[in-house]
């Protein structure tokens, strides 16, 4: 889940950023003693740019771009048997997009979002592809 916001300072240019979440992406770890949750979630903060088509047959708009990547993974248990903690990392993602016009103003519009996110925190490197259903209002 997330939020996102995006201003066009050209007609065709957008600076973005958003804040997505994901909660309880990791399985429980057991061993001969017992299982752990580690009840974590992953913040993913991207900053970036996107170039936007102009809306082709009129109401259909296609983007891609990129930009750097901010994730955070976060873990409510500290005291685990498994040295798992929280950790913060820096990294980039790539972004595509495609949106269709829900009326004639173009205000309202539905679209997917592939994202491929890579995070670099210490001694690890971990990649992630997301795609978003997105509903948007542009004014």
């Amino acid at each position: 889940m997330g939020v996102s916001y995006g201003y066009r300072p050209l007609k065709f240019l957008e600076v973005e950023t958003g804040l997505s979440v994901g909660l309880q992406p990791s399985e429980d770890t057991c061993n001969r003693f017992g299982c752990y949750d580690p009840n974590d979630r992953y913040f993913w903060i991207p900053l970036g740019v996107r170039v936007v088509s102009p809306p082709l047959a009129g109401r259909v708009e296609l983007s891609i771009g990129g930009g750097g990547l901010l994730q955070h993974y976060s873990v409510s248990d500290p005291y685990s048997p498994y040295s798992v903690s929280s950790e913060s990392g820096f990294g980039g993602y790539f972004v595509a997009g495609a949106a269709l016009a829900l009326d004639h103003r173009h205000r309202f519009w539905v679209g997917a979002t592939p994202r491929v996110m890579l995070a670099n925190p210490e001694f690890r490197r971990y990649r992630w592809f997301t795609i978003t259903g997105d509903f948007s209002f542009r004014f």
